[in-house]
């Protein structure tokens, strides 16, 4: 079987920790509709994009969300 490998970015990790995702992102301390941080702040998104799909290296993990800090970096 072919699959297409993914990565969820979450801010609700309890909730998608049962929904099982092969490989999980939370960036600690965001919000609902700011999972990238806040708009326009394209330093930080890139960050944690790159961080997101370098999870695609390892083998899946379901149920595992990997928590992770970013600080808010801005640009200027």
């Amino acid at each position: 079987m072919i699959a297409i490998p993914t990565v969820l970015i979450t801010v609700e990790p309890m909730v998608s920790e049962q929904a099982r995702p092969p490989r999980a992102l939370c960036p600690v301390g965001f919000i609902a509709g700011h999972s990238l941080g806040r708009p326009n702040d394209v330093t930080l998104q890139q960050r944690i994009i790159m961080d997101a799909l370098g999870l695609l290296v390892a083998p899946p993990a379901p149920g595992q969300v990997i928590r992770r800090s970013f600080d808010c970096v801005t640009e200027t």
